[in-house]
């Protein structure tokens, strides 16, 4: 051939020339000799020489692939020497410290194993025993089997809130109002339930049997306390790393200011990184799996809204649905329904350190996230029941295994992107939201003055019209009103808002210097969640865009699904009443 190349070469074809021209003693020199056509054969092997010969990067890939398992377990057993032989010189004896470390080798070296054997020989038992339990079940009459399932969980709730014993923060009697208020709104939840009949019970016991049991975990055994309160420790620990990265650009004066913006936009910053380098490296999807498919085989919901409820705590409202984006086009009504629903019931990660820096307690946080979950499942399944035939029904789906970034260098800055677009949403909602309630606060204050009603304001108004059902979730009475307020300020604009006037002195003194440790700790908890008319406008922007064609549905349960969310975040402080 004496004309120039003018096709593209592959890589193999091009290593494949590479090789042959090197072998060859002299063939470059006899190649630039040759002149003419054959110029551009030069040409190519000069270049294919200089890029392939000693390709450092592709070797390395080369070997991972073809003795992967050889590496793997080269990897492991220096990990597992280093393991041992920290633990054997007790250099670090602090269960603080002690603790980390071995979740980490025991997450590691379970991701490697699972890597090649599975975790079917695990969950293999426990979906048989289910399945067992499923087909026994069936053969129970069905309204039968429903009244056993409302005694079994009343039997447990009220036995184990009724024989803890009384103290400062919680009576009897108490603990009573809390019960007799789950009972109204689940009874009201039924009844505007949009299929009544189609209502799937075992979703909805299991759910609220889940959080019940999460709940006394927490509150009344110490190590559950204890862990939690190590949870949240953890998680303060992590999120304070931000003051380094914020104190070299801002310098040690500004950045040790207790501004909100100084303290809490940093850390969002950090960790919406720090997640997307453990998502780039396979990390949160692996746990969200194991967690959703826990929810799927206890609660009986679909792949793609045990997925997504699972990831909410770590990812938020927007993120979350992100994994079944590829499921969205073909998701039913109830399924989008539960999928929002779990945003709107817990708050994201990324926002942690914005609730700690205005004083709210980090354990109460991290709990109602997760006894809000199961909730948020049973309460859509409540409120809009499965009547279409889903796609992935007793399927678990797969996350996407990989992202869209080349390096962990490119999720990071990828991940600061997302942190700083986060920041800048909420500093401008904060903005817009606390202008335009102030603005109708002025107009309500002054259209009061001219019926002699004083300090009319849009937060006094929701306060006595979420009055009653701020008494049903145990709040003692002289805390009621404030808790109301809060609640109705805490929808209309966002949890942000509603925490500064429950922590902060404002116009008056702190809200949390005047309730009661009961009123509070139930306020505290009520609180948790994304659940807001803001949030509604962003849900319907991020769903929309993944699925056009199923905007006009999203727009229509949207509205339903924040309310739901709203009140298993309540519920979750309720069952906490219930416990004290």
């Amino acid at each position: 051939m004496d004309g120039p190349i003018t096709h593209q070469v592959s890589d193999d074809t091009v290593d494949a020339v590479a090789e042959a021209n090197l072998s060859k003693p002299g063939s470059l020199t006899s190649a630039k000799n040759n002149g003419g056509g054959n110029s551009s054969q030069t040409n190519v092997s000069v270049s294919l020489e200089s890029k392939h010969a000693w390709d450092i990067s592709r070797l390395v890939r080369k070997s991972w692939s073809q003795y992967k398992f050889a590496w793997t377990l080269g990897i492991w057993a220096i990990l597992t020497g280093y393991f041992i032989a920290s633990l054997t010189l007790k250099r670090m004896t602090q269960l603080s410290d002690i603790l980390p470390f071995i979740f980490l080798y025991v997450f590691v070296s379970g991701k490697m194993l699972f890597g090649f054997i599975g975790t079917s020989f695990l969950t293999r038992p426990f979906s048989t025993a289910s399945r067992s339990i499923q087909a026994s079940a069936q053969r129970i009459p069905l309204r039968l089997r429903y009244l056993l399932g409302v005694v079994v969980l009343v039997a447990i709730v009220l036995s184990v809130s009724l024989t803890i014993p009384e103290n400062s923060v919680g009576r009897r009697i108490d603990r009573m109002q809390s019960f007799l208020g789950i009972i109204i709104i689940m009874l009201v939840m039924t009844a505007t339930s949009t299929r009544p009949r189609s209502i799937q019970w075992r979703t909805v016991f299991v759910g609220l049997l889940l959080q019940f049991c999460l709940g006394c975990i927490v509150i009344k055994t110490k190590w559950g306390n204890d862990f939690f309160t190590w949870l949240a420790s953890m998680a303060s620990g992590l999120l304070a790393f931000a003051n380094y990265g914020t104190k070299f650009l801002l310098g040690d004066t500004i950045g040790s200011l207790d501004i909100f913006a100084i303290t809490v936009f940093p850390a969002v910053i950090f960790f919406s990184a720090f997640i997307q380098v453990v998502q780039y490296l396979g990390g949160i999807q692996w746990i969200i799996k194991k967690i959703g498919w826990a929810f799927q085989q206890l609660l009986g919901t679909s792949g793609t809204e045990s997925m997504v409820a699972a990831a909410s705590p770590f990812l938020g409202l927007s993120e979350n649905v992100l994994l079944v984006k590829d499921y969205i086009e073909h998701m039913t009504c109830s399924e989008i329904h539960a999928c929002m629903t779990a945003g709107f019931a817990t708050i994201s990660g990324s926002t942690l350190q914005g609730y700690i820096a205005l004083g709210v307690d980090a354990k109460n946080i991290i709990t109602a996230c997760v006894m809000s979950i199961p909730c948020s499942l049973a309460l859509s399944k409540l409120r809009y029941p499965e009547t279409e035939e889903s796609l992935t029904r007793g399927v678990m789906v797969d996350p996407p295994r990989h992202t869209d970034e080349t390096n962990i260098l490119h999720a990071l800055a990828n991940g600061a992107a997302i942190g700083i677009n986060l920041s800048l949403l909420i500093s401008a909602n904060l903005i817009a939201i606390i202008s335009l309630v102030n603005l109708i606060d002025f107009l309500l204050t002054w259209l009061g003055q001219f019926v002699t009603i004083h300090q009319l304001t849009l937060e006094l108004i929701l306060g006595y019209v979420l009055y009653p059902y701020t008494w049903l979730l145990g709040v003692p009475h002289k805390d009621i009103l404030n808790v109301s307020q809060l609640l109705g300020l805490k929808f209309i604009t966002n949890e942000f808002v509603a925490y500064q006037r429950l922590t902060v002195a404002t116009s008056g003194p702190a809200l949390k210097t005047v309730l009661s440790s009961r009123g509070l700790a139930i306020a505290e908890f009520a609180l948790c969640g994304f659940g807001n008319l803001g949030s509604i406008a962003i849900q319907i922007g991020v769903m929309g865009t993944l699925a056009p064609s199923r905007k006009t549905d999203i727009s229509r349960l949207v509205l339903s699904a924040c309310i739901t969310g709203s009140i298993a975040t309540t519920i979750t402080a309720a069952i906490v009443s219930m416990v004290m």
